[in-house]
Order: structure tokens, then C-alpha cells, then sequence
């Protein structure tokens, strides 16, 4: 439904242009020649942006479609239960997809990007090809003068532009890890009873649904906060509390761990290798066409230094001469707005730290398959406990590189 929304979008924003230049061819009148710039510069930045959505969800669709087979294979087996099988484990509630979050950032982000190319490929339009009183020629400068106006005035209007991303994202990944913290009875639930569970549970996703970006990176630290602002730690706790037995008691502890490894170790490791791929993917794409708009302005200005040789008799440049102007002057902004495009959407950083999370729950996942073959016993409860804790602090972590990543308090633009 969405992608046909935007599809008739960007339809009726062409049958807008479309009319309105011939409108402009027919009738002549120099308010229509005026605005024709702006319609063109409005049509040009409701394709990008809706153009990128779009694209965006078939990439989407794609990678689902090359990925299937991989996914099926990590696929937990039937026999092993799922996390909401078990007492006090409910599914975290339904809200606004990070997704949607997402793409409309980097939907901004990148339209920004591209306002400064768009203008300075107006001026130098008008400059190379009209007089400065034909009506065309004060439309184009007039066109220029908007899309510098927007793009300060989005800038300055989008004041921490990424959060809504951010927090969405965040507040899912803790709702997510509430229900492994249930799973496996540690943390807040630590030698609680069924009852005491279910009340700490309400309590906590609900501060949780509610919660902003600072109560958000509270709730993310693995620790309890007393009244005189000390810390205890949900990893010491559950050494401190074995000896007392309330940490070495656990019910189904089979199973349980291998509902763990299934629904919280794999998938999240399945989730990392893909995500790294992406940002991997995304980040070469980038790269070579900035190199490639890079060699083409290079080879662009030669040519044009050679042209300006050549016409040295006082006549003016040929039409041919004039293009390799305006792509002279425009390929360096290309440029810019390619590079400000792969800032945008840090596929490099990311990658690195996919891979680096992937790489510990490796490791978390060895220790649990070893542990898998021990006798359940008191002890393996606590080790078990002990290892979702760390699990946990690893997806917590690389849940706090990710948001150092994105995140950003305004957009960057430059001309």
C-alpha cells in the first residue's frame, strides 16, 4: 500500500511538471517561465525522495529473497520452544517499525545531500546559457535562492533528526532483551517467585513503552541502582546470590537453553552477518561512484581547459563547450553530495561493528554448546545465567556503538 502511495506521488507530481510546461510553451507568459525552475527543482527532489523509498524497499525485498535460504537453514527446529512458551514471557508489543524510522532519516539526509548540486547546476544554467534578464535566466537564480533557503531551513528545523530512529530502534532491542531476561530468571527477576515476576515485568515494560532517549539509556545498563545511587551489577549478582542457592534453581533448565541459543544467539549472530553484508555492500557501491564522479571531474575540467585553448579568437563557445561547463561545475558537487550520502549512512562503521559483535557471540554460542553437554545441576544454572548476562552486555554494547554511529544532533551539509 505504501509503495503504491508513493508511486502516484511521484505520477502526479510528473503530470504537474509536465502540464505546467506546457502550459509554459503555449502561452509564454513570464510568470510561468519564472516558476518553471521551481517546478522543476520541486519535481526533481519529490523524485529523489520518494524515488529512494522505493528503492529502498525493493532492495529490501531482494536481499529477503537472497537471504531465504540462509535464514531457513538457521531456523530453529520444531522441537525446541519458543520464548513465549514459557510462564511470564510475553511478546513485546507492537509499535512503530524502526524501519519506517530509518528511512525517513536517511530520506532527508540524502535530499539534503543533494540541494547544494541542484543549485549550483541552476546557477551555472543560467550563467552559461541565458542573459540575466530573460525570464528563464531570473527563474533559474530564483530557483537556486529557494533550494539554499530549504536546505538551511531543514537544518536548522530537524534538530536531532535521528532520534525517533534511534529510540525506536533502542526501545525494541530492550523490549526484545526483557524477554531473555525473563527466559533465563536473571537480572530484576533474579530469585524472584512466579508472582513477584509478572508485577516486575508490568512495571518494567511499561516504564519502558513510555520511556525517552534518557530514560532509554538508563533502562539499557545491566545494573540495579539503589536509593543511595550504588550499583549492583546483574553478573555479580548472580556469583554473589549462588551461594545462597537462589541462583542455582531453575526450571526446564534444558530447554530453556536451548530456546536461548536458538531465538537469542543464532538469530541475533544471523542478524549480524546480514546487516554487516549490507552496510559492506552499501559502502562499495558508494565508494566507487565517488571515485568515479571523482575521475570524470578530472576528466571533465581537462577537457574544458582544452576547449578554452582552442576558442581563442573572441567567439563564443559552442553549445558544446558550454555543456562541458555545466558538467565541469556540477561533477565536483556530485561528488560532495556522494561522499555526504555514505557519511549519511556510515556503512563502514557499522560493518566493523556487526562483525565485532558477531565475532563474541561466536564465542557466547561455543561456551553455551559446551555447557549443553554438562549435567544439569545447580551450577550449570548459575553458569547459564552468568552467560546470558554477558550475552546480553554484548548486544547491549553493540547496541551502544550503533547509536553512537547514527546518531547526530543535526544534518550535515555543506556546499
Amino acid at each position: 500500500m505504501e509503495t503504491v502511495r508513493r508511486i502516484q506521488v511521484v505520477v502526479g507530481a510528473t503530470v504537474v511538471l509536465a502540464g505546467w510546461w506546457a502550459a509554459t510553451g503555449l502561452s509564454r507568459l513570464p510568470v510561468l517561465i519564472v516558476v518553471l525552475p521551481t517546478v522543476v527543482a520541486a519535481w526533481l527532489l519529490v523524485l529523489l525522495h520518494h524515488g529512494y523509498l522505493l528503492g529502498r524497499a525493493c532492495a529490501h525485498r531482494r536481499r529477503r529473497r537472497d537471504s531465504r535460504s540462509r535464514r531457513e537453514q538457521w531456523a530453529p527446529a520444531a522441537d525446541i520452544r519458543r520464548p513465549i512458551d514459557y510462564t511470564n514471557v510475553v511478546p513485546r508489543p507492537a509499535a512503530e517499525s524502526p524501519v519506517d524510522q530509518q528511512g525517513r532519516f536517511r530520506a532527508i539526509g540524502i535530499r539534503l545531500a543533494t540541494l547544494p548540486l541542484l543549485a549550483v547546476l541552476f546557477l551555472t544554467a543560467q550563467t552559461v546559457f541565458l542573459q540575466h534578464s530573460d525570464d528563464l535566466g531570473l527563474g533559474l537564480v530564483l530557483a537556486e535562492c529557494l533550494l539554499l533557503g530549504w536546505l538551511v531551513w531543514t537544518v536548522w528545523s530537524e534538530q536531532q533528526p535521528s532520534q525517533a530512529w534511534v529510540a525506536s530502534r533502542i526501545r525494541a532491542e530492550l523490549f526484545r532483551r526483557e524477554m531473555f531476561l525473563l527466559l533465563a530468571g536473571v537480572g530484576p527477576y533474579l530469585g524472584r517467585s512466579t508472582q513477584q515476576t509478572g508485577r516486575i515485568r508490568d512495571a518494567r515494560t511499561g516504564l519502558l513503552a513510555a520511556a525517552g532517549a534518557a530514560e532509554l539509556d538508563d533502562f539499557a545498563r545491566l545494573a540495579e541502582r539503589d536509593t543511595d545511587g550504588a550499583e549492583r551489577y546483574w553478573q555479580d549478582e548472580v556469583w554473589r546470590r549462588a551461594s545462597d542457592g537462589v541462583a542455582g534453581s531453575c526450571d526446564d533448565l534444558g530447554e530453556r537453553m536451548r530456546t536461548y541459543l536458538a531465538y537469542r544467539i543464532r538469530r541475533q549472530r544471523l542478524y549480524m552477518e546480514l546487516a554487516a553484508e549490507k552496510s559492506e555492500g552499501t559502502e562499495s557501491v558508494l565508494g566507487k561512484v565517488a571515485k568515479g564522479v571523482a575521475l570524470g571531474a578530472v576528466a571533465v575540467a581537462v577537457s574544458y581547459a582544452v576547449v578554452l585553448g582552442v576558442v581563442r579568437d573572441g567567439r563564443a563557445p559552442s553549445t558544446a563547450a558550454a555543456v562541458i561547463a555545466v558538467l565541469a561545475a556540477g561533477l565536483a558537487p556530485l561528488c560532495n553530495s556522494v561522499l555526504a550520502v555514505q557519511n549519511l549512512l556510515a556503512g563502514q562503521r557499522l560493518a566493523a561493528s556487526y562483525h565485532e559483535a558477531r565475532q563474541e557471540l561466536l564465542g557466547h554460542e561455543n561456551t553455551l554448546r559446551r555447557l549443553m553437554e554438562e549435567p544439569e545441576g545447580p551450577d550449570l544454572a548459575v553458569a547459564f545465567r552468568a552467560l546470558v548476562v554477558r550475552t546480553e552486555a554484548t548486544l547491549t554494547e553493540e547496541l551502544r556503538r550503533w547509536r553512537i554511529t547514527v546518531a547526530k544532533p543535526e544534518f550535515d551539509a555543506g556546499l
